[in-house]
């Protein structure tokens, strides 16, 4: 079992929410500290600024995690990105972590296409076609998968990827092919469908989407496919008309797996395909 302590913001809490009822329903309880905001409130420069009391905290500290690293066991750390997202936001971090953990790992999710990158808004979700949305996927992932790559440069390959990127281009793709069960649309700002991947211009996720993402943190953190779980983790699937039914659950989890395994930054292979990860990997 990881101790895992964290900062985030809304592309974040998803998974932060379901990642604990994932490993209670895997046998175990998931200790965790966080310390969140919504937007810039969430990243990682914002929150060590806050939690030392430097520049606009000045002389305000709130060492929320500071404070448990330097006096509790963690083993690792997890960040959500932000736009113009550089190393030494997260240096400062880990060079902390390290000087009282020096095995910790480090994860940095690597979000996931929005619209927003498209320039124009398009009207309609006709131009949100499977391949755009892969295009706007390779575009986001490379923003953090450079980050990642200039870390590891440093500290040694310790620094991995949560592929949330990955993991919403692959339900992209499922969706356009049919396979996404009672999910009706890409964007509800644009179809106007409330189960859709997307809900926001933005990029919040859509109803149900939680449990991929939390999908993904625990197939990355525990290297073990969510599909040996066999408990049902999401209420809804068990509910008749629920959403997420039991197909998409499935569905989500194979999603999960699939964007990690395949990810070279994930730190996670499964050549033999037991739903583990392979030793060494």
């Amino acid at each position: 079992v990881l101790r895992l302590v964290g900062t985030g913001h809304s592309f974040m809490a998803p998974g932060y929410k379901t990642l604990p009822l994932i490993c209670r329903a895997a046998g175990f309880d998931q200790p965790m500290l966080t310390h969140t905001g919504g937007g810039i409130t969430g990243s990682a420069r914002y929150k060590w600024e806050e939690e030392n009391g430097i520049f606009q905290f000045d002389g305000k500290p709130k060492p929320i995690l500071l404070s448990s690293i330097a006096n509790a066991d963690w083993e690792a750390m997890i960040w959500g990105p932000y736009f113009n997202d550089r190393p030494a936001y997260y240096e400062c971090w880990i060079d902390f972590c390290l000087k009282y953990h020096p095995e910790m790992k480090f994860y940095l999710s690597d979000a996931w296409p929005q619209v927003e990158q498209l320039g124009n808004i398009p009207k309609t979700e006709e131009p949100l076609t499977a391949e755009t949305i892969a295009r706007l996927g390779r575009e986001k992932h490379g923003l953090y998968a450079g980050l990642i790559d200039s870390l590891n440069a440093k500290y040694g390959n310790r620094v991995y990827v949560l592929p949330t990127c990955d993991a919403m281009v692959l339900a992209a793709e499922r969706f356009h092919r049919g396979e996404l069960e009672g999910v009706e649309g890409i964007n509800t700002a644009i179809g106007g469908k409330t189960r859709s991947l997307w809900r926001d211009q933005l990029g919040h996720l859509g109803p149900g989407f939680e449990y991929l993402e939390g999908y993904v943190f625990y197939a990355t953190l525990y290297g073990k496919s969510p599909e040996l779980i066999e408990s049902d983790i999401a209420p809804t699937v068990s509910q008749p008309n629920g959403f997420p039914g039991r197909k998409l659950d499935r569905v989500f989890r194979q999603i999960a797996w699939e964007a990690v395994t395949n990810n070279p930054l994930s730190g996670i292979r499964d050549a033999d395909g037991d739903g583990k990860a392979d030793p060494g990997a």
